[in-house]
Order: structure tokens, then C-alpha cells, then sequence
């Protein structure tokens, strides 16, 4: 199996995107698939909520990723505390570091930012050689709740009987997740990213999905990757209700390229979702267990995609975090690596 060039893969969302390209439209915005948004972002962290005179307070809050598909053209940081920002040396994740005292007239930590997002092909094989947190070896490993063997391995193994090539073993392990998973959020377990638990119970939400595909991969030895942030609704501004999470895999000659199985699965757009993804997000960071910048004293994080907190070296909280967005003009049309203006 070869791999469509990327201009044709934009090309051919034409077919399967229509009915979400002529809503857009409707609606006065244009295609997700084929332009390029601009949005103000509003990330709000209730400090007061974290305890009444909790001393010596240290909070991490995730920071937007800046990448090939995704510009911050602004940036404005207001906190009661001292902070800078700060990068984990793994996956290079950017987060805020604050350190201060949570009472009941504490204010709010605020981030605004205005990004730029284009749909996305992946990551050149050229960019991938030059950053090191992208390197291919750092997504063989297992993660905590990510085995590769066991269940998973067999899983992946069964999957793949009768492909030939790498390429034909990455679909066919798409199609079993896009297939037998049930984006279903009922009951509990759900939302960890356990990928055991979504081989066994076949359902869940955006990470589960995802982890079952990545360990499906490693399993294999083929290199993948864990990515969250926050889903842009079918609005114009308001408040956002929660994360989104995706994945890519690594081609040797491609790169990475990014799959969306849940969002897949929720609009029936098997082919649409597979090596590209619309510029409905906002990125935030990559990978799993996750050691903070500076390190927490806790355990690694699951992933990072709301505000961390610890006192005196345990965990308080969860930091309550509200994100906001409002859409802003657009500035061009892409198509495939080229913007229209």
C-alpha cells in the first residue's frame, strides 16, 4: 500500500466531507477541511477552589503546542502568582509554573491567546529528523495503562494476518478500532486510556480509542503517538466542555500522520479521518505519563491537558479549569501544503 501524497488526500476530503463543508457554509464559516482558523482561546484556572489558606502551593497548567498546523500569534498570561514557563525535557510539552498562596480572594489565573490552526497532513519526514522530541523511539515503549503485550499484542496480531505491509497493518488496525469501538461515555472506566479495558469492554471516549490503536501499533513495532487538546465546537464562541484527543502514527518516508478514530466513528467518516484531521482543535500536548517541568513530586501524569496542583508535595485539588474560544477571521484557504490567499 502506498500512501496518498498529501495534496491529493485534501483533494479527495471533498467526497466524504461534503455534508460538514455544505453546513459550514450554511452557517457562514468556511470548510474545516480546507481552511485556515483563527481563534481566541481563553484558558481560566480557579485558584480559590484549590483550599481554604493552603500554603506553598505549586501549579502546572498545559500551554498550547506550536507546530507546523498550528501558529500562537498571541499570548497574554495574568497570574496573582510568580510564574514562567517551563518545557519537559521528554516530549517537550510547554506548560506555566506558578507558586503561590490559594485562599478565598485569590484570583484567577488567566491565559489568552489568539492561534492560528490549519487542517493537518502530519509531520514531514524532514521535520521529523530535526526535533528530537519527535523522534520515532520515544512512542515504541510501553506507557503505564499502554501494555504491548498480552491481550494487546494478540489483539494486533490477529488484526493483521494477511498484511503484507506495514502500511496495510496500520489500516487494518484503524479499521478494527473504527469498527468495534462504541464512542460510549456510560457507566465508568471509560476516559483513562486504558487500552485493556477498551479491548475488553469495546467502548469509550476519545482516549480510549486512541490508546487501543496506539498499543496495537507498538505492539507491531510500529511508532505512535498520544495528542490532546480542546475540540473547537460547531459555534461561533462559548465556553468548551472538555478535552479531545487523537493519535499519529510514523511512516519512514512520510512522517507522522495523524488519525482521529473517535470522530471517526461519531460522524461515519472512516476514510476522511485517516492521515488527515480538520483544523477543529487546539493542541496542547503529547504522551503519556507525564513528568513535569519542574518535576512534580506525584506520579507521572496520565496525560496533561488540564491544570496540576501540589502542597507541601501532595496533590490538592484538581485545579478547576474553564476554556472558552470565539472564532476570528480567517486569513486564506489551505490546500494540501499550500495556503490560498
Amino acid at each position: 500500500m502506498l500512501w496518498p501524497s498529501r495534496r491529493f488526500v485534501v483533494a479527495a476530503l471533498a467526497l466524504g466531507t461534503a455534508p460538514f463543508m455544505a453546513r459550514a457554509m450554511a452557517e457562514g464559516r468556511p470548510d474545516p477541511w480546507n481552511s485556515i482558523a483563527r481563534y481566541a482561546l481563553e484558558y481560566r484556572v480557579r485558584l480559590r477552589e484549590l483550599g481554604p489558606a493552603a500554603d506553598n502551593v505549586a501549579l502546572w497548567v498545559p500551554y498550547p503546542a506550536e507546530t507546523r498546523d498550528q501558529r500562537i500569534l498571541d499570548a497574554h498570561i495574568d497570574s496573582p502568582w510568580p510564574e514562567r514557563l517551563t518545557r519537559e525535557d521528554k516530549y517537550g510539552n510547554r506548560m506555566v509554573y506558578a507558586e503561590g498562596k490559594a485562599d478565598a480572594v485569590v484570583r484567577d489565573l488567566v491565559m489568552r491567546f489568539v492561534i492560528e490552526r490549519r487542517p493537518s497532513t502530519g509531520i514531514p519526514a524532514s521535520a521529523t529528523a530535526a526535533d528530537a522530541h519527535l523522534r520515532p523511539v520515544l512512542y515504541q515503549t510501553p506507557d503505564k495503562l499502554i501494555p504491548l503485550t498480552g491481550v494487546i499484542r494478540e489483539l494486533a496480531e490477529r488484526e493483521s494476518r494477511g498484511s503484507e505491509t506495514r502500511a496495510a497493518k496500520i489500516r487494518a488496525f484503524y479499521d478494527y478500532v473504527y469498527r468495534t469501538m462504541s464512542y460510549d461515555k456510560s457507566g465508568t472506566g471509560w476516559g483513562r486510556g486504558d487500552a485493556v479495558w477498551a479491548c475488553e469492554n469495546k467502548r469509550g471516549n476519545c482516549t480510549d480509542f486512541h490508546s487501543l490503536f496506539i498499543g496495537m501499533l507498538r505492539s507491531q513495532g510500529i511508532p505512535a503517538r498520544f495528542l490532546i487538546g480542546f475540540p473547537i465546537p460547531d459555534a461561533d464562541e462559548g465556553a468548551i466542555p472538555g478535552y479531545h484527543c487523537w493519535a499519529e502514527f510514523h511512516d519512514e518516508k512520510r512522517g507522522w500522520l495523524p488519525v482521529d478514530a473517535s470522530e471517526a466513528k461519531k460522524k461515519g467518516m472512516a476514510d476522511a479521518y485517516f492521515g488527515t484531521i480538520p483544523n477543529d482543535r487546539i493542541e496542547f500536548t503529547a504522551g503519556r505519563d507525564i513528568v513535569l517541568s519542574p518535576p512534580q513530586r506525584g506520579e507521572p501524569l496520565n496525560y496533561f491537558v488540564y491544570p496540576y496542583a501540589e502542597a507541601e508535595g501532595l496533590p490538592v485539588g484538581p485545579p478547576r479549569a474553564e476554556v472558552r474560544f470565539r472564532r476570528m477571521a480567517r486569513h486564506g484557504a489551505a490546500r494540501g501544503d499550500e495556503v490560498v490567499r
